[in-house]
């Protein structure tokens, strides 16, 4: 029997009205609409907070993927941050993969960074309103 390797998890900190996403293999069209789900429950779970202001994405696992998943990631962070008035920290590696964060970056708005207690740092620092 092989095991199916688990491509995402999606966690909440009400009290830091936070969601932590961590990320990992080369995703499909699949992958993404059951991360979409998971993104809405979760989102709705922090509703009774005062909602999700703070997103952390850990990347740090993550291949380059294909442009439509890439276009999708851009899609969904640009949405927290016009919509759910998020901030959004994400945590990258690899150089490759950087490079086409920073391209991501300029179209949704996100800040990135080496590591995960720097991500964190930032993004508590943030105000939310």
């Amino acid at each position: 029997m092989s095991r199916q390797r688990v491509m995402f998890t999606v966690t909440i900190e009400p009290e830091h009205r936070l969601m932590r996403i961590e990320v990992h293999g080369f995703w499909t069209p699949d992958t993404m609409r059951a991360y979409l789900a998971e993104l809405g429950t979760k989102a709705n779970a922090l509703g009774p907070s005062g909602g999700c202001r703070r997103i952390l994405v850990d990347m740090s696992d993550y291949p380059i993927q294909s442009q439509a998943i890439a276009e999708g990631h851009v899609r969904i962070i640009a949405h927290g941050k016009t919509e759910m008035r998020a901030m959004t920290a994400v945590v990258m590696t690899s150089a490759l993969s950087k490079l086409q964060a920073k391209r991501m970056a300029k179209l949704a708005g996100h800040e990135l960074f080496d590591d995960e207690p720097a991500a964190r740092h930032w993004l508590l620092a943030q105000p939310i309103g």
